[in-house]
């Protein structure tokens, strides 16, 4: 594959006070290659990436510093690939595009520095597992989304790793079991939800969760 053709030209804009606001490559009268933006003190904004007057490539937007807000990917006009966003020179999420959607792992970091999150998206919704942590690395919590909604088993742990609640939801409600358990990861107590609505509990102690029929068949008259 050939490298694109050079640009055969650059053009500058100016304001009124003769500010250089913009300088941006061309070919055959349209954007090929890098557009710089400029600020008031004559610092870079953004660097733009265009081949054949579409975004394409990299852009990068700053801050006042000069410090990387965003790092982005086109690809024939549509965001395409890595995008980072950062705030003071520190990166705050990382995830990837795909024609123009987010998609797939995402990542999002505390000011420290440290993982705070991780995450998958689907067509620019959380799909799948969703973890998230404390400043010291140890996991908080694991939730599962369907299509942007919590769906499924979700559970908190404490800092050694001991699940203290688990939860049930069903398109976004809560819907089953909601347990409690102590620092032995013995249940607590017990409350059950259908649609968002509490509908039995809380029932405390180990044999309010034990030997105990699915909330489902309780409240249907089954079994």
């Amino acid at each position: 594959m050939s490298d694109p053709a050079p640009a055969d030209e650059t053009i500058e804009q100016r304001d009124a006070t003769g500010r250089l606001v913009s300088r941006c490559a061309m070919l055959g009268g349209v954007p090929h290659g890098p557009t710089l933006l400029f600020g008031p003190d004559g610092l870079a904004t953004a660097e733009i990436g265009f081949a054949g007057g579409q975004r394409d490539g990299p852009m990068v937007v700053y801050d006042a510093e000069g410090n990387e807000q965003a790092r982005l990917t086109w690809r024939h006009g549509v965001l395409d690939g890595p995008a980072v966003i950062s705030s003071a020179g520190r990166v705050l999420t990382e995830m990837n595009y795909a024609a123009g959607v987010a998609q797939g792992p995402m990542r999002s970091f505390a000011a420290s520095g440290a993982l705070a999150s991780t995450a998958m998206l689907r067509q620019g919704r959380l799909h799948g597992e969703m973890v998230t942590y404390r400043p010291d690395g140890s996991v908080m919590q694991r939730l599962q989304y369907s299509d942007g909604l919590l769906d499924g088993e979700s559970v908190e742990l404490d800092p050694a790793g001991v699940v203290r609640r688990r939860v049930h939801y069903r398109a976004g409600k809560l819907d089953g079991d909601v347990v409690e358990y102590d620092a032995g990861g013995r249940p607590l107590s017990r409350t059950v939800f259908v649609a968002d609505k509490q509908v039995d509990g809380p029932r405390a102690g180990p044999a309010a969760v034990t030997k105990r029929q699915p909330w489902y068949q309780r409240f249907s008259g089954r079994g």
